[in-house]
């Protein structure tokens, strides 16, 4: 049962990524790992248009930040693979999450945390070379939007451990 509602958790998560998304929510046991992986693809093409909706930019600018924010999504998308992998295997051990597997899992939320920041950073970085700061803090605004927009779905759906697990 707690392993179907965090599936549901991650299916939330995966379609409140975009507010443009049209795509139903599906019941607990149709969530696949094939499933996720086309409703990211297809909220991968409404987060693009957005941020190129959005983000006014000359055909020169467009040139030079377009190819940077593609090899900017697939370092993200990376990153984001740990967070599916890591909510599934929290799924999969909740209610009973021993306290070894509570301390790897912080562990690796940790680091994914950390290589996400520090992938954002370094791709800020390199747009400011090709885009005037004041563009480059709107796209990193929208793009922190729309992050959000799958933190709160991710968070507001996965039950939190009691603090009172039986020690393992």
């Amino acid at each position: 049962m707690y392993c179907k509602l965090l599936r549901r958790a991650l299916t939330v998560a995966v379609a409140s990524f975009s507010l443009l998304s049209s795509t139903r929510a599906p019941a607990a046991e149709e969530v696949t790992l094939d499933w996720i992986n086309g409703l990211r693809s297809d909220l991968k093409a409404d987060r693009t248009a957005l941020i190129a909706e959005r983000l006014t930019l000359s055909r020169e600018e467009s040139d030079k930040f377009w190819p940077l924010y593609r090899s900017y999504r697939a370092e993200v998308d990376k990153i984001n693979d740990e967070t599916v992998k890591l909510v599934l295997e929290y799924a999969d051990l909740y209610p009973d999450v021993p306290e070894h597997k509570a301390s790897e899992m912080l562990d690796r939320y940790l680091k994914i945390e950390a290589n996400l920041l520090k992938v954002k950073g370094k791709y800020l970085k390199k747009m400011q070379k090709v885009l005037p700061a004041t563009k480059v803090f709107h796209f990193a605004q929208l793009d922190n939007r729309l992050d959000l927009g799958v933190r709160v779905g991710l968070a507001s759906s996965i039950p939190m451990l009691t603090g009172r697990n039986k020690p393992q």
